[in-house]
């Protein structure tokens, strides 16, 4: 490489590193990261029970236990996700130099660096930057195989790649539907020598995922009946394709605009990909990008829909790659500029909503938790759900603080019992047994879930309507869409 694209990438690295890092300490935690850092405070054996009950293998899990050694604050915390997601910059940049040159893959490299969707998930205690990472690490590996004079004598590479899709089966539910996109590839190249030698590699594998994959038949289960996600249809379809390249929700003119470009970019992309479709390895790229897409969307009609934007963050990359290939093939005749502008203009427009974003379920955790700590701290707080209990047990764990169960068998009910006993920390029988004789009762509740009731028909909240039976409202106080309410007797 020259100078030049060594002083460019090293401004890229710089540039995802600062998007990365800005607001990482003051971004309050919400639920999911606050059952990670539970969960992963525990003993390895308990990491293995809790997540076998959940939906999620462990490995996350693991490098997390021992990255708390260098500090527990958010900003330290998160930053294992940062240096992951600082990984993927430089394997987006690697491969696409790789396919389509040095231009190429700065420019995949500086859609990966001010990605919104990249970002939340650098920025995010959740295990899919590493699946992300792992996934393109085992595209990566795959590519120099493909260009290896010698493909049968470079063992280093055929471990790295038996390595870095083991790291993906462990790292998230739904690797395994990424890791077949290369036999699609030389299924439809009817390259059968590559491909019996990647299969072999695959069996292997899987042989080293049986430990985990023992326990996918009961995850299964637990995606079929505790969690909702809607059918995929065109309105799933068009979130994603925002979500590819902007943070959502925007409100307004601001989402106006960011569908508009969203569109108008894919397009561009899709037709110049469709004219270059004779060009190199062109066609693997675009696999990457939609093979795992249309794969979740196939199997949504299968099973319980699993058709999510996060479970296809590593087909993201695959268009950032793809896209950044156009852009350096089309500069000159002024459409990868238009592309290149359309990212940028994107970027600009959503990470100012992203950063200063605090709705359900990312809400004002941290405020509303000092707020508890200053008030109420000889009283007893009863949280409606899990979902604000965490985050105010991670800002204050020695407030006396109790949250109500989950409706059995709906699909909010996620918090296994398994998972309940390797993080200690279980939800109350009913609100008779959390308030008992209390003589003040705080209830922190979202304002979602209020307006859930109401739709449904209902006056209140059915936690707030007991209450009021049984003490006096002296207090009601909002912070932003989290209320906390103050009951006396």
């Amino acid at each position: 490489m020259k100078k030049k694209h060594w002083i460019l990438l090293g401004a890229i690295t710089l540039l995802a590193l600062a998007l990365r890092l800005y607001g990482l300490e003051t971004r309050d935690l919400w639920y999911d990261e606050a059952f990670s850092f539970f969960l992963s405070e525990q003993s390895l054996p308990d990491i293995v029970s809790g997540t076998a009950a959940d939906t999620e293998p462990p490995l996350y899990y693991f490098l997390l236990h021992f990255w708390l050694n260098l500090g527990q604050t958010p900003f330290t915390l998160r930053l294992l996700s940062v240096l992951l997601s600082m990984g993927i910059v430089l394997v987006v940049f690697d491969l696409t130099r790789r396919l389509a040159g040095n231009s190429a893959g700065l420019w995949a490299a500086l859609l990966t660096a001010i990605s919104p969707f990249q970002i939340y998930h650098a920025q995010e205690m959740r295990m899919y930057g590493l699946l992300a990472l792992t996934q393109i690490t085992y595209y990566w590996i795959f590519l120099r195989l493909q260009n290896h004079a010698k493909p049968n004598k470079a063992l280093w590479l055929w471990a790295g790649l038996v390595i870095a899709g083991t790291a993906a089966m462990y790292s998230q539910s739904l690797a395994i539907f990424g890791l077949v996109l290369p036999d699609i590839y030389l299924l439809l190249k009817r390259d059968w020598r590559r491909l019996r030698n990647l299969v072999i590699a695959q069996a292997a594998i899987l042989i080293l995922s049986i430990p985990w994959l023992i326990h996918v038949p009961g995850q299964i289960q637990k995606i079929q009946t505790a969690f909702y996600t809607p059918v995929p249809g065109f309105i799933e379809v068009f979130q994603a394709v925002l979500q590819t390249h902007a943070f959502m929700p925007l409100e307004g003119w601001l989402l106006t605009i960011a569908a508009v470009l969203s569109l108008q970019c894919m397009v561009m992309v899709s037709l110049e990909a469709h004219k270059a479709r004779n060009l190199g390895s062109i066609s693997f790229t675009v696999l990457l990008w939609l093979g795992l897409p249309a794969l979740l969307f196939s199997a949504s009609y299968l099973m319980r829909p699993v058709f999510v934007p996060r479970g296809f963050i590593t087909a993201m990359l695959g268009y950032f790659i793809l896209a950044g290939w156009i852009i350096a093939l089309s500069w000159k005749k002024g459409i990868g500029l238009i592309v290149a502008s359309t990212f940028i203009i994107l970027a600009a427009i959503s990470l100012p909503s992203y950063y200063s974003f605090s709705e359900f379920p990312r809400s004002e955790f941290r405020i509303a938790a000092q707020y508890l700590m200053e008030n109420a701290a000889d009283d007893l707080i009863v949280h409606d759900n899990k979902l604000s209990y965490f985050p105010a047990h991670f800002y204050d764990p020695d407030l006396d603080q109790v949250f109500l169960p989950d409706e059995p068998g709906s699909h909010n009910d996620t918090y296994a019992l398994a998972s309940q006993q390797a993080i200690e920390l279980f939800p109350a029988d009913s609100l008779e047994d959390a308030v008992s004789e209390e003589d003040t009762v705080w209830f922190v509740v979202f304002s979602r879930a209020i307006e859930e009731y109401k739709g449904a028909g209902e006056l209140t909240h059915p936690v707030l309507a007991e209450l009021d039976k049984r003490y006096r409202l002296d207090q009601h106080n909002y912070f932003g869409d989290l209320e906390i309410y103050t009951f006396r007797r």
